[in-house]
């Protein structure tokens, strides 16, 4: 790539190191085959002042990038959970009988090439795949040969070309629900300001910027808002943890949405992409912050096209920049991309990748309230929990608190997927039980299915049988039963689906996302996948149930980060309830259609 197209990208997002991603991410996009070469790599280190080995590293851990040529468009089909429960390993064969190409392999005309992912944050239309930056779900034979005829007809537009889920309104189920984040989703334009504005939009903002800070504070506390990225930590507390002083300080909304299975972040920023801005900025005032920055999965381009947009708007009239409300009040907000890495769910693998770095996690203390990005303070949440800030500042605390549990208050996102007849995402009040989110919102079992379990909390979460129906799916409860409510998954199999096939898809996907700081991680997630995989093969014996479960173990207790600790509820929850499946599958004679499916299709690509 010539020299003058790399330093155009350099200063139009600053060589600072911060900007390596959306740099690379430019230059990628630009090369028209969706590679990033050798020397347009060198002479980024060199104009940027950065080692080449760190640019090496940095490409080599994100999978989004590559330094192969591929193809025009690349085609990027899911394998995670909800999309293998609903027949993804069909649609990999689809692809070869259409195209001629396997996984890792590209047509001959240079039009396409294949590869599998990861989740892909549209599980209600499962089976779904990527192409380029267009999502394309409820895929099915007939309309994967149309989707890549028009592709060889037509130009598409990144990220707006989204198949059957063009408008995110279509993932939200319409049945009785506590609506409150959602109340607005599929009511205002998310791409105009004033349709937020005329609903009542940063009246809450208006609010807080003359009110005194500790009082925000304590407003956040009162109300009882727990972190809804998985953790549950109060919301309030967090903020009152951030370091004080005439310091800069920062307010980071984790919007790298990677755990199979969920997609209500996503569709919250598609659909009312102004409630984060305003909610960030409240966040701003409350810890004396002046700059924020929303970390988008890279995946998610609608919903980066859509945040910048209402980003620009809120500027234009005043709600971010200096002196918002005539207050002294001054505050920002800026995008940064992720790269594909699962492990930047976590709050401080993805302040190294803002940095420009591998997304490592930093050992904790010291924890980002006192040491975040850049060193400095800086207080990080997920989208749903900063979206709930505006109307707990507006309607008060004792209004949010009116739904949910005494010690679980509020409102939850639940996001079902699966065997039932209704998926998509439903807001009800937090501790609602299993039972009535698949009979009521869930609209049942499909035809022809009958419950055999779920796995609530995605691929780290644990498995839920008959007899925890009425299991109250709240932050607290679920604990107590071996298992996590996470980020609000609910994922629901039917008796065709194969206990062993599930757990070595669920290790697969952590093997493939352990980023290898760690040993325990690194080597662990490894082992635990080939122990699987031996079950699968019918090449196992009794005695390796117990090592798996001794191996998650010890990972439990010597991972660095939550990637490494998760492996053991998904094992013991499944070895609870279908410990019997894998014995039988210690019988060489023994037959499972669903793991010869798995295993011939995703264990043949040299990635394997």
């Amino acid at each position: 790539m010539k020299t003058d197209i790399i330093k155009a990208s350099v200063e139009k997002y600053g060589s600072n190191r911060e900007n390596l991603m959306l740099i690379l991410r430019d230059l990628e996009t630009v090369s028209g085959k969706n590679v990033l070469e050798a020397d347009t790599l060198r002479n980024v280190a060199g104009i940027m002042n950065i080692p080449q080995s760190a640019i090496a590293g940095f490409v080599d851990f994100y999978t989004m990038f590559k330094t192969k040529p591929r193809a025009k468009y690349l085609i990027r089909v899911c394998k995670s959970g909800p999309c293998h429960v609903m027949g993804s390993s069909n649609i990999f064969h689809e692809v070869k009988k259409i195209l001629g190409i396997g996984i890792g392999e590209g047509t001959p005309d240079g039009m396409f090439f294949m590869e599998q992912c990861e989740c892909l944050g549209v599980c209600s239309v499962a089976p779904a795949m990527m192409v380029n930056y267009d999502i394309h779900g409820n895929l099915t034979p007939e309309s994967l040969k149309k989707i890549f005829d028009d592709y060889r007809k037509t130009e598409p537009v990144d990220g707006e070309a989204c198949g059957p889920e063009v408008e995110g309104k279509k993932c939200v189920i319409d049945s009785a629900q506590t609506k409150r984040l959602l109340e607005n989703v599929g009511v205002i334009n998310p791409l105009e300001i004033d349709s937020y504005v005329q609903k009542g939009g940063f009246n809450g903002l208006k609010k807080a910027v003359a009110m005194d800070r500790a009082e925000i504070i304590n407003i956040v506390k009162d109300s009882g808002l727990r972190g809804r990225g998985g953790a549950g930590f109060p919301a309030g507390m967090k903020w009152s943890f951030v370091t004080k002083g005439d310091i800069q300080k920062y307010v980071i909304c984790n919007a790298d949405e990677g755990e199979p299975g969920t997609f209500k972040d996503r569709i919250l920023m598609e659909e009312n992409p102004q409630l984060l801005v305003e909610g960030m900025a409240i966040c701003g005032h409350a810890i004396d912050a002046s700059v924020g920055y929303i970390y988008v999965r890279g995946e998610f381009r609608r919903s980066i096209i859509r945040l910048q947009k209402a980003i620009d708007q809120a500027r234009a009239k005043g709600y971010l920049g200096k002196n918002i409300f005539g207050s002294k009040f001054s505050f920002d907000i800026f995008i940064k991309e992720g790269g594909g890495a699962y492990v930047c769910g976590e709050e401080t693998s993805l302040i190294n990748s803002m940095e420009g770095k591998r997304g490592y996690p930093r050992f904790k203390p010291p924890f980002p309230g006192g040491a975040g990005f850049l060193d400095k303070p800086s207080n990080v949440n997920n989208v749903e929990t900063l979206m709930s800030v505006p109307l707990i500042i507006e309607k008060g605390a004792d209004w949010y608190k009116s739904a949910g549990l005494p010690t679980c208050t509020g409102t939850k996102l639940y996001c079902l997927s699966g065997k039932m007849n209704h998926t998509g995402l439903v807001e009800l009040p937090m501790g609602t039980k299993m039972r009535d989110i698949i009979e009521t919102h869930g609209g049942g079992m499909k035809s022809g299915s009958t419950f055999k379990f779920a796995q609530v909390g995605g691929s780290a979460g644990g498995i839920l049988g008959p007899d925890l129906m009425d299991l109250p799916l709240d932050i607290d409860t679920p604990t107590k039963n071996g298992v996590t409510l996470g980020s609000g998954v609910v994922l629901v199999c039917d008796q065709n689906t194969c206990a062993v096939d599930l757990l070595l898809q669920i290790l697969s996907f952590f093997e493939h996302e352990s980023c290898g700081q760690c040993v325990p991680c690194r080597v662990g997630t490894s082992h635990l996948h080939a122990l699987v995989k031996k079950f699968a093969e019918r090449k196992a014996s009794v005695s390796d149930i117990d090592l798996m479960v001794k191996k998650a173990e010890l990972m439990k207790k010597a991972s660095l980060c939550a990637l490494g600790q998760s492996p053991i509820m998904p094992i013991i929850t499944m070895l609870k309830y279908f410990r019997d499946e894998f014995e039988a599958h210690c019988d060489p004679e023994y037959k499972c259609e669903k793991c010869d499916i798995s295993l011939s299709q995703y264990y043949s690509s040299e990635h394997h």
